[in-house]
């Protein structure tokens, strides 16, 4: 039988260089907060609790997700990834059979690697599993460093010497802990790096030390470990979440005549021929019907939206239309 999966989403940083005084992980991302997609991403891949490390304006997290149904845990003070994971298992009854922890600004986190790192778990199980990816450039991510081919440490890229910088293969914060290990070692974690801080990253050397084995799950796709951290990444990764929208729709019989001209939020279902046209906004929990002609320049928002529907630019919020109606330019049909 499988062991209970958890999930931790560390979601507590400000953000600083996102320049705003709103926390980093509710900045929305096309009508949603960044961190609601990692949390139906931990979701689809079977975890039955998802709790969000919160700290900047915590209160303010909460309000924004208070329709998620996800536990919060509070880290006070910033002092790094391994605190963050302390400040949960200082809170918690019991830590969780096997614990998934990811970060709450990469939406595009991938459900089929997270599955695979799973399953690879399930089968092979280590005290640590976690998600590596090789990059052509990796800059500051921190390293995977291998011994034999197997995995020994992970080096903060700031704590590399020369040669450990040469490392192609990178961590993407992403970790399966087996219960009883992270319970064990969680607090010999210590802050004697250049930043002061605890490292998650530790316990594979602790794990190592220990004799106990840590796997790795390579990412293929590097577009899915994007994490934001700036205004242009927030566009960057808006971009690719809207193309993915469009795509999936019109394989599903949806024209769209001007994707770059038309913006289709990720609560929306479409009906098989029917038309999008250009300077078309739909946004929140939005069903459309079938044969259906929408646009140019319609604005629809938390609507119901009937089979053989003609809307020109005009805006529907909250409200239902009815099958085969007629809405003319310049409407305003709001529930």
């Amino acid at each position: 039988m499988t062991a209970k999966l958890q999930a931790l989403i560390l979601a507590a940083g400000k953000g600083t260089r996102m320049k705003s005084e709103l926390p980093k992980v509710v900045h929305p991302i096309l009508g949603k907060p960044m961190v609601a997609y990692v949390i139906e991403a931990v979701r689809a891949v079977g975890c039955d609790k998802a709790t969000l490390v919160t700290g900047y304006k915590s209160e303010l997290v909460r309000d924004m997700l208070s329709g998620e149904n996800v536990a919060f845990v509070e880290q006070p003070q910033q002092l790094g990834t391994g605190h963050a994971v302390q400040c949960f298992a200082r809170e918690v009854t019991a830590m969780p059979e096997r614990l998934l922890v990811v970060c709450g600004d990469t939406p595009l986190i991938s459900t089929a690697t997270l599955r695979q790192m799973i399953e690879m778990h399930d089968r092979e199980k280590p005290a640590i599993t976690m998600m590596t990816l090789n990059m052509e450039t990796p800059g500051n991510y921190g390293r995977i460093l291998r011994k034999n081919g197997k995995v020994c440490a992970i080096r903060e890229a700031r704590d590399c010497t020369e040669e450990e910088l040469k490392v192609k293969e990178v961590n993407l914060a992403v970790y399966l802990f087996e219960g009883q290990f992270l319970q064990n070692n969680i607090f010999k974690l210590t802050a004697g790096n250049q930043q002061k801080e605890y490292y998650l990253t530790d316990l594979v050397e602790m794990a190592v030390q220990q004799g106990l084995p840590v796997i790795s799950c390579i990412e293929k796709d590097e577009s899915s470990t994007l994490g934001i951290n700036s205004r242009q990444h927030l566009a960057e990764v808006s971009a690719i979440l809207q193309q993915q929208i469009l795509d999936r729709l019109m394989s599903a019989g949806v024209t769209i005549t001007s994707p770059l001209n038309t913006f289709i939020g990720p609560d929306v279902d479409i009906g098989p021929d029917t038309v999008i046209h250009p300077g078309t906004m739909i946004s929140g929990r939005c069903n459309i019907g079938r044969d259906c002609v929408i646009g140019p320049n319609c604005h629809i928002s938390e609507a119901m939206i009937g089979n053989g529907c003609c809307l020109e630019a005009c805006l529907v919020k909250n409200a239902s239309v009815t099958d085969n109606s007629k809405i003319e330019p310049f409407s305003l049909i709001e529930g």
